[in-house]
């Protein structure tokens, strides 16, 4: 055999590298439509990664030989050049201030960062690992990818199986995937812009940092950094702050200033102040860590940020109320919030996401912060600390009265996940459940305190949410027309209408785990409508457009919500078509038949459904020969009473919801 015949042919691979490692279709040249979306550099290989594959035995032993002279060479002239400047280097390290130090540490490579004490801290920040992550991240019932999936299959879309939390692939690590440099603290105008939409959006529903002190922190920033562990601190906060609000005024408004990753890689800098110890600090820098990634992604690095923070509050005793009645009335107020932030952070992220909390509630005994002044300092009295305001009278000044509204709530819905939620129990044993933790909301909303127009909106969107969080994995037991069924149409719909008021009114800041939740608000409308289209009206129809617009609003910031957009498009227009079809020929009797159903809320992803409800087209009626009108086709020519699959209607579809998601605002 002639040696051409026995030569090893090369692969070439005709993807780009982005695509190449993550195993997906690449499709556009010179640029990958995968890469445009992500605003990621589309880079092809010149070589191939098998290129040992096609050369020879010798080949090899020489390739491996010429790399071994060259690493040795390299060892050599680094251990003479560290020998000879060892003295001179710690001098001058012992003489630089940490500020200068951490700019240095900031350019290191990430391969020597993980070789330090940092290197939890580096995996946390840079998200080290997750592009080269072959199996998927594991996302539970909560999360609502199940659901997705059936409803992709039911639409034939092969596009989008997935959900928006699921996007991990597009978190982009600042000081690895950019060559972003350090940026200079902003002039006053746009200091006073940056600072006014962080209060805005985040310290409204998240006041972990005291305000006095960003805005003294911020009075000082052109000053020098000095050497200890606290200035130090200080400087890494005060341009995450900066990171945080650059990023919801690009969301937002016009602005096209510094942008948000270079704040981000200038607190980077800072980074070793970080890494010292365990400590309150500590717990702050975590959560401007996962406030700041929650902008781009839902990855689960998040996840164990808010995991990590959550058990440096139990290792302090935050969540007994006995720790607080050593404090002072200040600290301990300002304790209470960084706890309690953290709480809801932790439980927005883990329902996202379908994940166990961090900590049960039965395990919380401390008390929400008191109702005062979030502007108050260390210098006022006692007694002011004690004292809170009455709640119905209105606030006209900063406050936190929206933040301990929203954990109130929080804890109501902990309490569903505890109580439905369950995987010992099946779902017709709990229903049971559902109508006393129904009057739990009910009087949850009647008890809402006096609250600004936009507070009591951005309330209602979530108490909304909760309701349908209840009621949604019921869906697979209850009758079509069951008035539970149509509390969670209705309370779905309402709280797509009020994050279109928000939008509307504020301009909105939101993160990925607020797309998710209205992304999954939209697919259960569609669900509701596909189960009994008699449920239809026009103020369903006005919930499925504020829904689709909600989502046109956020892919034009986020390319990657895009193919959720569309795939709820696809949706609703099917839905619609089926709704249109049953009304010219309405099933006799008005009744579905259904099939024994399987009940489970820990299936796996890859599982095939149960057989579920029998959802019969409205042509199967139809006697023959009998023609009625026909809607007008959609434009992908596909017949639509075909598309619905018995193994659709599974339990698995109606056993998931989506958790309180906490919007953003600006």
């Amino acid at each position: 055999m002639s040696p051409e015949a026995t030569r090893i042919r090369k692969r070439i691979p005709k993807s780009c590298r982005r695509c190449h490692r993550r195993k997906q279709r690449c499709v556009g040249v010179p640029v990958c439509a995968n890469c445009e979306l992500a605003n990621q550099p589309c880079v092809r290989s010149d070589s191939v990664p098998s290129w040992h594959h096609g050369m020879s035995k010798g080949a090899l032993v020489q390739r491996i030989e010429t790399l071994e002279a060259q690493l040795a060479a390299l060892n050599d002239g680094g251990a003479s050049e560290s020998g000879g400047d060892n003295n001179n280097n710690n001098n001058n390290n012992n003489n630089r201030p940490q500020s200068q130090s951490g700019s240095v540490s900031a350019s290191k490579s990430p391969t020597s960062d993980l070789d330090n004490s940092g290197a939890v801290m580096h995996f946390l920040i840079q998200g080290h690992g997750y592009e080269d992550k072959i199996e998927g991240n594991y996302l539970g019932p909560s999360s609502g990818l199940s659901i997705a999936e059936n409803i992709s299959r039911i639409v034939q879309d092969a596009v989008w199986k997935s959900i928006p939390v699921n996007e991990t692939h597009e978190f982009l690590a600042p000081c690895e995937n950019e060559a972003t440099g350090p940026a200079v603290a902003p002039d006053d105008a746009m200091g006073a812009r940056i600072l006014d939409a962080y209060f805005k959006s985040v310290h409204m529903r998240l006041p972990f940092l005291c305000r006095a002190e960003i805005y003294s922190l911020h009075s000082q920033r052109h000053s020098p950094a000095g050497s200890s562990t606290q200035e130090q601190f200080g400087r890494f906060k005060i341009f995450m702050v900066y990171a945080i609000g650059a990023a919801v005024l690009k969301m937002t408004e016009m602005y096209d200033s510094t942008p948000s990753r270079n704040y981000f890689v200038t607190a980077m800098q800072f980074q070793p102040s970080l890494q010292q110890s365990l400590s309150i600090s500590s717990v702050e820098a975590l959560m401007l860590l996962a406030m700041y990634n929650l902008q781009s992604s839902a990855s689960s690095s998040v996840w164990y940020m808010m995991g990590l923070a959550t058990r440096i509050c139990v290792d302090f005793g935050l969540h007994r109320e006995v720790q607080y009645r050593r404090l002072r009335p200040y600290e301990a107020q300002r304790r209470r919030r960084l706890f309690w932030s953290v709480y809801l952070n932790e439980r927005s992220v883990s329902w996202s996401l379908g994940r166990p909390f961090s900590i049960g509630d039965e395990e919380i005994d401390a008390e929400p912060p008191a109702d005062i002044d979030d502007s108050l300092t260390d210098t006022a009295g006692d007694e002011i600390f004690r004292n809170p305001r009455s709640p119905q009278e209105r606030w006209q000044g900063p406050n936190i009265r929206c933040f301990i509204v929203c954990i109130n709530l929080s804890r109501i819905t902990s309490r569903v996940r505890a109580r439905v939620y369950r995987l010992d129990r099946d779902m017709p044993s709990l229903l049971p459940e559902v109508q006393p933790l129904l009057v739990s909301l009910e009087e949850y909303q009647k008890a809402l305190p006096c609250l600004s127009a936009y507070e009591d909106d951005f309330i209602h969107m979530h108490w909304n949410n909760a309701t349908r969080t209840l009621l949604y994995p019921f869906l697979s037991i209850l009758p079509p027309d069951d008035e539970l069924a149509r509390k969670c149409l209705y309370a779905s719909g309402q709280s797509c209408q009020y994050f279109k008021r928000l939008r509307q009114r504020d301009s909105t800041w939101y993160s990925f785990l607020l797309i998710n939740t209205v992304f999954m608000a939209g697919l259960t409308i569609c669900l509701c409508l596909f189960r009994s289209p008699r449920l239809w009206t026009i103020s369903v129809s006005n919930d499925l457009r504020a829904c689709s617009s909600a989502l046109f609003v956020m892919a034009e910031r986020h390319p990657s919500v895009r193919k959720y957009r569309d795939a709820l498009e696809t949706t609703i227009n099917r839905v619609m078509e089926y709704v249109s079809d049953s009304q010219l020929n309405p099933v006799s009797g008005g009744r579905f038949p259904s099939a024994e159903v399987t009940y489970s809320l820990d299936r796996a992803l890859t599982d095939p459904p149960t057989p579920g409800f029998l959802i019969p087209s409205p042509q199967a009626s139809r006697g023959p020969g009998v023609e009625t009108p026909r809607t007008p086709e959609i434009s992908d020519g596909r017949s639509f009473p075909g598309l619905f699959v018995e193994d659709f209607w599974a339990g698995d579809a109606f056993s998931l919801h989506m958790g309180e998601s906490f919007g953003l605002r600006v």
